[in-house]
C-alpha cells in the first residue's frame, strides 16, 4: 500500500481561502483512499481569511483521509504564508513513501522539501499557479516591499526547491508556460487539470435549498470566485447590468464568493450603488459549500471574467457539471476548457460590449443554453472527473517508486 504524505496551508473546511487548491487536494485524496491509498494531510487551523480556529480539530479522519492540523502562530500579512512550528512532528510521527506538497512559498512546503532531502523520499509539487514573479495574497500591504520580499524568498528557498523536486504538476498548458520561465526543467513538469465531483452536482437538493435561503426568481447571471483585486474582473459584469436590465428586466447579477479583500468589496458595492444596481446585484460573501453548488444549479449562465493571474479555474468546470453555459475570456487557461461558440462563449478581456452581448445572447436563447450548457457536461464527463484526474496523479506516483 502507498503511503503519501501531503502538505497543504489550509483543508477543509477553509473552502473559502483554500480555493481550488484545496478543491483539488481534497478530492484526488478521497479517490486514492477510496482505491486503498493511505493518505495523510497536514496543514494548519486556518478557517477564514480572517479567523484562525482552535476549534478544528488538532485530528480527524474523514472519507479515508488521516487530517492532521497544526496551530499557527505567525502570518506573513495576509499572505498564504503562515508560520506553524510543530509541523515537523508530522513528519516524524507518520510513515511515507512520497511527499506531495500543494503551492509553492508556503512554510508547509518549505518543511516538505528539508524532510524530502533529510530522508531521501520523492517530492512532488502542484503549484496552482504559485510559480510564477507574482504573489496575489498579500505578503505586505506596499507593492515595491512585497516584490523585494518575494524575491528574497525565493533567493534563498527557489534553488533548494530545484535540487529537491522531482515532479511538478501544473493544472494547465497556460500554467506550464509561466513554470518553464522559472527555471523548471520540462522533464518534470506533467500537466493535470482539476476535476468536478458529478455526483454531487447532481444532487438538485441543493437548488431548492438554495431557491428557499435566499428567494431566488428571475434570470440569474452567476459569479464564482474570491472576491480580491486583479484576480477577476468583476467590475465588468457589474458595469454591464444596466444594459441587460433593459432587455431582460429580471436578470440579476449574484456574485458568490469569500472576501480576501474588505476595501475590494466595498469598493464593488460602491459602484452598485452608483450605477443604481442595488435591486440587481447580489452579493453573497460567506456562503458554504451548498450554497455555492445550488448556486451553479439555478444559473441560467455563469461568467467567470477570468485575467491572466488564473492557472485552472474550477468554475469552468463546474459550471458544465450542471449543464450551465459559461462565458470567460480569450486568456488564461479558458481557451484550453471552452470550446468557444459550442460550451460557452469566450470574449475580449476587455470588451465589456461583447460581454454583454454574449450574456444576452445566452439568456434571451434558451433552446442555445440547453445545446451549450449539454456540450459542456459532456466534455467534463469524457475529461474531468476526479477519478480521470486521481488517475493522472497515481501515474506521476509510479514514475518515482
Amino acid at each position: 500500500m502507498l503511503k503519501i504524505l501531503k502538505t497543504i496551508p489550509y483543508f477543509i473546511p477553509a473552502y473559502g481561502i483554500g480555493g481550488g487548491a484545496l478543491v483539488h487536494a481534497l478530492n484526488v485524496s478521497k479517490v486514492q483512499a477510496s482505491l486503498g491509498y493511505d493518505i495523510t494531510v497536514l496543514t494548519s487551523n486556518i478557517l477564514t481569511n480572517e479567523i484562525i480556529s482552535k476549534d478544528l480539530p488538532k485530528y480527524e479522519v474523514l472519507d479515508g483521509i488521516k487530517i492532521h492540523r497544526f496551530p499557527i502562530r505567525y502570518r506573513l500579512g495576509k499572505s498564504h504564508y503562515f508560520i506553524t512550528p510543530k509541523f515537523p512532528i508530522g513528519f516524524l510521527k507518520y510513515n511515507y513513501n512520497i511527499i506531495h506538497s500543494h503551492t509553492f512559498r508556503t512554510f508547509q512546503t518549505e518543511i516538505a522539501m528539508t524532510f524530502s532531502k533529510l530522508k531521501k523520499k520523492p517530492f512532488v509539487l502542484t503549484a496552482h499557479g504559485t510559480l510564477r514573479n507574482i504573489s496575489l495574497f498579500k505578503w505586505c500591504d506596499n507593492k515595491e516591499k512585497e516584490s523585494r520580499r518575494i524575491n528574497l524568498y525565493d533567493f534563498f528557498f527557489k534553488n533548494m526547491f530545484l535540487n529537491v523536486v522531482d515532479r511538478v504538476i501544473v493544472n494547465s498548458k497556460y500554467e506550464k508556460f509561466w513554470t518553464l520561465k522559472n527555471n523548471v526543467p520540462e522533464k518534470i513538469i506533467r500537466i493535470i487539470p482539476h476535476g468536478v465531483n458529478l455526483k454531487v452536482f447532481s444532487n438538485m437538493s441543493y437548488r431548492e435549498k438554495f431557491i428557499k435561503k435566499f428567494n431566488v426568481n428571475g434570470k440569474m447571471i452567476l459569479y464564482v470566485g474570491k472576491l480580491l483585486r486583479g484576480y477577476r474582473n468583476i467590475s465588468h459584469l457589474i458595469k454591464v447590468m444596466n444594459e441587460i436590465i433593459k432587455e431582460i428586466k429580471n436578470a440579476k447579477l449574484w456574485i458568490i464568493g469569500h472576501i480576501l479583500e474588505k476595501d475590494y468589496e466595498i469598493e464593488l458595492k460602491k459602484l452598485v450603488k452608483k450605477l443604481n444596481l442595488t435591486k440587481h446585484v447580489i452579493f453573497i460573501t460567506l456562503p458554504t459549500r451548498e450554497d455555492v453548488i445550488g448556486a451553479y444549479q439555478c444559473a441560467n449562465v455563469v461568467t467567470f471574467p477570468i485575467t491572466d493571474s488564473d492557472s485552472f479555474g474550477i468554475p469552468l468546470l463546474e459550471a458544465g457539471a450542471v449543464k450551465c453555459p459559461i462565458i470567460s475570456t480569450k486568456i488564461g487557461p479558458a481557451p484550453e476548457i471552452i470550446k468557444d461558440g459550442k460550451t460557452g462563449i469566450l470574449t475580449e478581456i476587455n470588451d465589456l460590449n461583447q460581454l454583454k452581448e454574449s450574456i444576452l445572447k445566452i439568456l434571451t436563447d434558451d433552446e442555445l443554453q440547453k445545446k451549450m450548457g449539454a456540450k459542456a457536461y459532456e466534455t467534463v464527463l469524457k475529461k474531468y472527473t476526479w477519478e480521470i484526474v486521481a488517475k493522472k496523479v497515481n501515474e506521476v506516483y509510479s514514475e518515482l517508486i
